[in-house]
């Protein structure tokens, strides 16, 4: 399969990359104000409160760095590692080598960020990644750079593949990566965001793995914004807004691979991607903050597991559950009859923990009786 592009890595000022400062300065601006906030947030969390927004986030972040390459994790799975790496209790054992592997490198990433990234460093995140030396049914090398085969990035069906991209050969691989892990460990410009950008692309670009450059670059993405933002990227999924906008990705990364050293539109595009990260993080936090001052302003009220069950997942979507708790809702969530899910709900009206929302409709329908962080 032959390609007549000329790839970035073969331009003669090839990784001498330049981007728009003009552009991208109301961008840095708008993450850095967002930073700013969701930092003052973060320092009135306990450290229960904490705990719980990092299990919730970097689940998250690891669920979605894997399905944006198309592997589904259980979830179940991934936060049995992520409580067991943070010293937290674990309900039930729900063991998954790659789930506890991916958390692992997610983890070293976030905090570890204050040690070098070094070629032994990220061969231990890749064989992390694939503790049984197999990509599905193909088995690859694991913990060294790929071999003498043409990485190419296809699409297609078989004899009607489409390249889109192809990465420099074998025999540059080491002198590429050396390149550019010496920029990454000593080079302190330009300003901390544009460099994670740029690393994300440069090693992108490389795509010096058989397979999981994709985590890795993320990962590698996580660890220059945690070294400037060490306990912000606790609580930051950029994977999970990467895997919202994934055809977006791809096609912003395909372009790049085939034009100059103008990466000003990647940039771009992975700053509109971070703050969107930040925004929901913001949002993550602001519900973990509810859910505590919820339970501890209603410790002494009596309820039973079902009420439980359904005040916390209330409390954990905020604004984003639809249409309010119903009868069905309840008893659907909680396997019980409509009966004993209607006598439920009115002892919570009764208890002042829900109440009816305004223009219910033909259904009667709930929510909580406080629904903000700042309300508390």
């Amino acid at each position: 399969m032959q390609s007549h592009h000329s790839w970035i890595w073969q331009k003669k000022d090839w990784p001498e990359f330049y981007y728009d400062s003009g552009l991208l300065l109301p961008h840095i601006s708008s993450v850095s104000r967002l930073i700013g906030a969701l930092s003052a947030i973060c320092q009135t969390l306990s450290d229960t409160e904490r705990l719980d927004a990092q299990e919730r986030v970097l689940a998250d972040d690891a669920m979605e760095t894997a399905a944006i390459e198309g592997e589904v994790l259980r979830r179940s799975s991934v936060r049995a590692s992520i409580r067991k790496r943070l010293g937290l209790p674990v309900e039930r054992e729900d063991w998954d080598e790659r789930a506890d592997g991916l958390v692992s490198v997610l983890l070293d990433a976030r905090l570890q960020s204050r040690q070098p990234l070094t070629e032994e460093r990220l061969f231990g995140w890749h064989a992390a990644l694939f503790p049984g030396g197999y990509s599905g049914l193909h088995k690859i090398r694991v913990a060294r750079y790929r071999g003498n085969e043409e990485m190419q990035i296809v699409s297609g069906a078989i004899g009607h593949e489409t390249v889109h991209y192809v990465a420099p050969p074998k025999t540059e691989l080491d002198r590429e990566m050396t390149r550019f892990l010496n920029w990454l460990n000593t080079e302190n410009r330009p300003d901390p965001l544009l460099k994670a950008g740029i690393a994300h692309l440069w090693f992108i670009m490389i795509h010096p793995f058989d397979d999981g450059n994709g985590r890795i670059g993320r990962a590698v993405t996580d660890y220059l914004l945690a070294r400037s933002y060490p306990s912000l990227m606790e609580l930051v999924s950029f994977s999970k807004y990467i895997s919202l906008d994934r055809k977006g990705y791809y096609s912003i990364l395909e372009a790049a691979g085939k034009n100059g050293m103008d990466i000003t539109p990647w940039l771009k595009w992975f700053l509109q991607t971070f703050e969107a990260a930040l925004q929901e993080s913001q949002w993550i936090v602001e519900r973990v903050v509810t859910k505590a001052r919820f339970w501890q302003q209603n410790r002494d009220v009596a309820l039973n597991a079902r009420q439980q069950k359904v005040i916390n997942r209330l409390l954990d979507s905020g604004d984003r559950f639809e249409g309010g708790m119903t009868t069905r809702k309840y008893a659907g969530m909680t396997k019980c009859s409509s009966v004993t899910a209607s006598r439920d709900l009115a002892d919570l009206v009764d208890k002042n923990i829900l109440q009816k929302r305004p223009g219910g409709g033909r259904s009667t329908s709930y929510e909580l009786c406080i629904t903000d962080a700042s309300q508390g």
